[in-house]
């Protein structure tokens, strides 16, 4: 079972924290993608947009962890 917090620089961050960090790089690789698709222009607000991609990411994150912790 994974620990629920990581020792940062002596400093005890939450787990949660790590899948928000990586869901922030996805975000960072799957936007320009997207502008230069021009993806966004097919959505009412690109802002919330981007926030699902972000949203959804997350959850990806999170469901590999719960499928691999039951392994």
């Amino acid at each position: 079972m994974l620990s629920e917090q990581i020792a940062f620089g002596g400093i005890y961050l939450p787990l949660f924290l790590a899948f928000l960090a990586a869901t922030g790089l996805i975000y960072l690789v799957v936007q320009p993608l997207l502008l230069r698709s021009r993806a966004h222009r097919l959505f009412w607000h690109p802002a919330l947009a981007g926030l699902c991609v972000l949203v959804m990411s997350l959850a990806l994150a999170l469901g590999l962890l719960m499928l691999i912790g039951r392994v």
